[in-house]
């Protein structure tokens, strides 16, 4: 596994809360961004950019390092709180940007993944993501709680994906 770039990390994460200002990025949702934009760059440049393992889930993949990462940052750089949805819903985390993101710590090719990413996914929950997710080589070739191969990547039928439209 690559070493972890926390500074990396972070600004990811800061850079999906300021670009993804519908409503809609909650936990579920960030954790599935990050999946998506660490296999697509692995699928296209055979490398992640967070250095981050993904573990396989109930609810899809999940980066093992983001919840601490998220926690760290919570009241420093992004605001994590619950939101009512709807009556009879559960509440929702929502994620919210509190500063920018530094554009220097990435190459050209990762800044255009991540706008990639961000704009493919956007307009879907969190729930929808993890059923695309669900539908992917690297989810479905993997057990239960163990670590996902980044290069089941090249398995992905990413044009069997959700359509944005």
């Amino acid at each position: 596994m690559a070493q972890i770039n926390e500074k990396k990390y972070r600004n990811i994460i800061l850079f999906f809360a300021n670009k993804i200002r519908n409503g809609t990025l909650g936990k579920l949702k960030m954790m599935k961004l990050l999946y998506f934009l660490d296999f697509d760059f692995f699928e296209k440049y055979g490398k992640s950019i967070t250095g981050d393992e993904y573990l396989r889930f109930e609810h899809g993949p999940v980066p093992r390092m983001a919840e601490k990462i998220l926690k760290h940052m919570d009241g420093k750089d992004i605001k994590i709180c619950k939101r009512k949805i709807c009556e009879g819903m559960r509440d929702q985390q929502h994620i919210e940007a509190l500063n920018e993101f530094e554009m220097d710590v990435f190459s050209r090719e990762e800044l255009l993944m991540m706008e990639e990413v961000a704009d493919k996914w956007e307009k879907f929950s969190g729930a929808e993501m993890k059923n695309a997710s669900h539908g992917e080589a690297p989810w479905i070739a993997t057990k239960p709680d163990e670590v996902i191969d980044y290069n089941l990547a090249y398995y992905r039928n990413k044009y069997g994906e959700m359509d944005a439209d």
